[in-house]
């Protein structure tokens, strides 16, 4: 999340006074001097392959938290997984603990059952330094999260507690106390917690300082033997963290050992996925900047700020890895991750993308694990690749791949889209939709056990939000996306 000289974006928005009366008045209780000793721990870090999650509908880690969609999270944690991500670093957020703190413990619990069904650990972070300080109106029961800035780096992202709020330590630090403990002490012996992560890019301040002290103390008062780290080498959270964690955005100048980790690292001025895979093969392991391709707008660079925002679309993500639809920006960052022979057995289809509505002029092609999403109608994100020069109207889709049904019997197809819609199996139209609107369509359909059927799926945009989903359903088989059998670029 650091700038190219590791800068802070702080926006003061709101004044101290409206933003504590907010917070639980409590006893000013002493401040932790000393952290207790960490427990003695190692561990080897080489078995991570991560990402940082964001969901692409948020556009920032308390949208995440505070309109937490369990749908979109399932969707594109299934991406992670298919290409090769087994652990994501997630950030909280400490004003959606204080504006419904049951509700943010049941997410958490929601999203840890789901990560964990696609074979993914979770590291959680609790605090953070970077970017924009908290508008005091989160907390009202309707806020209305604003759209993000176009051509500006992570334009909404928040600091966690606020600035506000540490300079008001006394007074807060309880409430601060209860955030940390309540979340770890619902997971302390968490097996699908890899870690805890209490701060991010913690910087040199007496306030941040402070916190990092108490914080780690937090942690291990709850007796959880997971790990605690906090961001180490250019900044503060070496000596409170159980293991060192550090971020290498400057080209490929840091290994590590297998005891430390690198928390973040990938941008695509110095470095890109095959050359990070490459430089901690190995080594150690790594958790890229980030996962998904959406709302937080760190597709664009970290120059391209609130004073000198980038006027078009970047053809080049700074940082992410596949798209809301699921295409990765390059299919090359897929193989990396994967490796050749896990690549060549991977469920995906085949997409191709169109600058026009009847599929002529090429702007792409790539590779989906399923047919399944929702586009919205801002610029970049309306469109499902506007790096490859994808219109935001007026486009066409056409996918292709292999389905096998795991038993003999009935299956039904279905189909949802703002468009024109067919579906084709073995050549033949089950499927046809003419009209633009967001309907489904289904048809019933024998399949044979285990043999292949080629479908081909085309889709036509005009305007609106962008959306197809293509469902099945059959014996013993509930109602869900349509995955491929094998690769379609390889078989």
């Amino acid at each position: 999340m650091t700038g190219i000289i590791y800068q802070r974006t702080i926006k003061t928005i709101a004044t101290a006074t409206i933003l504590l009366a907010a917070i639980p008045l409590v006893s000013a209780a002493a401040p932790a001097t000393n952290a207790p000793p960490a427990p003695a721990y190692k561990a080897d870090w080489r078995w991570v392959k991560g990402a940082v999650f964001v969901p692409t509908t948020a556009v920032n880690e308390a949208q995440e938290w505070d309109q937490y969609d369990p749908v979109v999270n399932d969707r594109e944690l299934h991406y992670a997984s298919v290409y090769g991500i087994n652990c994501v670093r997630v950030y909280l957020h400490y004003l959606i603990y204080l504006k419904n703190k049951d509700a943010l413990l049941n997410h958490i619990e929601d999203f840890l059952t789901r990560a964990d069904k696609y074979g993914i650990k979770t590291e959680f972070i609790f605090f953070d330094d970077c970017w924009n300080q908290p508008d005091p109106n989160l907390l009202s029961p309707d806020y209305h999260y604003p759209p993000p800035l176009h051509g500006v780096h992570n334009s909404r992202w928040l600091v966690s507690p606020g600035e506000d709020i540490r300079k008001h330590y006394a007074q807060s630090r309880d409430s601060l106390k209860a955030y940390v403990q309540d979340i770890v002490n619902a997971h302390k012996a968490d097996p699908r917690i890899a870690f805890w992560e209490t701060y991010n890019e913690p910087n040199q301040s007496a306030e941040t300082v402070q916190l990092l002290k108490d914080s780690i103390a937090w942690v291990h008062e709850t007796g959880t033997k997971i790990p605690v780290t906090a961001t180490d080498r250019e900044f503060s959270g070496g000596p409170y963290s159980d293991f060192i964690s550090w971020h290498e955005y400057g080209n490929y100048n840091y290994t590590g050992t297998p005891e430390e980790l690198c928390t973040e690292c990938m941008n695509r001025e110095g470095q890109d996925v095959p050359g990070i895979v490459e430089h901690f093969k190995d080594k150690t392991g790594f958790i890229m900047w980030e996962f998904g391709i959406g709302r937080d707008n760190c597709r664009f660079a970290w120059h391209d700020n609130r004073q000198n925002p980038r006027e078009d679309e970047t053809p080049k993500p700074f940082h992410g890895i596949v798209y809301p639809d699921g295409h990765p920006w390059s299919v090359d960052d897929v193989k990396a991750l994967l490796g050749p022979d896990a690549f060549a057995q991977a469920p995906l289809f085949k997409v191709e993308y169109y600058k026009d509505t009847n599929f002529t002029t090429l702007a792409k092609s790539s590779v989906t694990p399923m047919i399944d999403f929702d586009l919205g109608t801002e610029p970049g994100t309306g469109s499902p690749d506007a790096s490859a020069g994808v219109p935001l109207e007026d486009f066409s889709i056409r996918w292709t791949g292999t389905i096998q049904a795991p038993k003999s019997g009935r299956y039904t197809l279905s189909a949802d889209g703002d468009g024109q819609l067919n579906l084709y199996a073995n050549s033949k139209l089950l499927l046809k939709k003419d009209v633009s609107n967001n309907k489904e369509i289904s048809k019933k359909i024998r399949f044979t056990a285990n043999k292949p059927v080629e479908l081909k799926i085309e889709y036509i945009h005009t305007t609106g939000s962008p959306s197809v989903h293509i469902t099945w359903s059959g014996p013993g088989l509930a109602k869900q996306p349509l995955t491929p059998t094998g690769n379609a670029l390889i078989h």
